[in-house]
């Protein structure tokens, strides 16, 4: 049995496994683990001729050791463990963020990862959104090129001033997406990595226009999942809408016995699951959510008002409590 681990071009990972044809593709005869966890990762398993791939729904860590089992023919489970390392440097890859991209009609931005540095200050001549007929939709992009500080990662604007109803952009060129519209985000094969290769072939994303969103996310519908005391298995939080997959990372804490705790935060590529992962067992005992605000979904809206305001009508002020849960014995 061989094993073999594949960095995608949205940092999801593959597991694959060959020479095990008496797999089936059920999810149930492959299971892959973070470390000792006792929970296996969320993913999927396809059959690939003699063998079998297991794709993950959240990017695997760098570093991180994994446990891959496989049921052999005979019910008994086999064990093989690995580590993912990044690929050596080659042509850049890119992903898009929230996957799959069904975006409300008054989005304001995306977030596009590459998977190395890319070179800064061309993106207006590197990216183009097209209609479905294929007319390209002209000033679709606010000129702010926002890098992440590793360069891999690109703030992408819908222009704000055609998205927010009532300026002067969206009453003479219209919003930038129209509801129940399709349309194709097209990377150009000339943009080159920091190390001056060049991705080599258009990368197109398609996106979906819904309805405008001009609610504020309401903590109290989301789901929160909460582990056994004594595992480090994650702290689940199931969202209602996807969230603004960068501002995740960092707007939701971990406070137990009024400490915060220490761990690291994974999402799933549809920005609709969180997932805290501590860096010590739970400890068993009552914990809570602290949740940043400015938190916001796809289209702005934050946790403390709407992005778009009718200045003739009073604001209410928001209290954002934490969400509690306890971690049972």
């Amino acid at each position: 049995m061989a094993l073999g681990l594949v960095c995608s071009a949205a940092f999801a990972a593959e597991v694959r496994l060959k020479d095990v044809s008496h797999v089936e593709a059920r999810g149930v005869d492959v299971r892959v683990f973070r470390a000792d966890a006792s929970e296996p990762l969320f993913g999927s398993v396809a059959k690939t001729g003699d063998g079998v791939v297991f794709t993950a729904a959240l990017p695997l860590v760098a570093g991180e050791s994994y446990r891959v089992e496989i049921k052999s023919a005979d019910g008994s489970w086999s064990e093989r463990r690995l580590k993912f390392s990044l690929p050596a440097a080659a042509a850049p890859t890119v992903g898009i963020s929230p996957v799959p991209t069904q975006l409300p009609a008054n989005a304001l931005k995306l977030y596009l990862q590459f998977s190395q540095p890319m070179e800064q200050g061309v993106f207006l001549e590197r990216i183009s959104l097209h209609q479905q007929d294929g007319s390209v939709v002209q000033g679709a992009f606010r000129e702010t090129e926002l890098w992440s500080p590793d360069g891999r990662r690109l703030t992408l604007w819908l222009h704000p001033g055609r998205q927010k109803t009532g300026v002067n952009l969206n009453s003479d060129e219209g919003p930038v997406l129209q509801e129940k519209q399709k349309y194709s985000l097209r990377i150009a094969p000339s943009w080159r990595s920091a190390q001056g290769v060049e991705l080599g072939k258009e990368a197109v994303f398609a996106l979906t226009a819904g309805a405008v969103d001009h609610a504020t996310p309401n903590p109290g519908r989301w789901q929160i999942r909460v582990p056994q005391a004594g595992t480090r298995d994650p702290l689940k939080v199931t969202f209602d809408e996807p969230l603004d997959p960068a501002m995740l990372a960092s707007a939701l804490k971990v406070r137990c016995a009024e400490a915060d705790v220490a761990g690291t935060v994974a999402l799933a590529l549809d920005a609709r699951t969180w997932y805290f992962i501590p860096a010590e067992p739970w400890v068993a005992g009552k914990g809570a959510i602290i949740v940043d605000p400015l938190l916001e979904d796809l289209a702005g809206n934050n946790l403390l008002g709407p992005f778009e305001v009718d200045r003739d009508v009073p604001v209410n002020p928001v209290e954002v409590r934490p969400l509690s849960f306890e971690i049972g014995k």
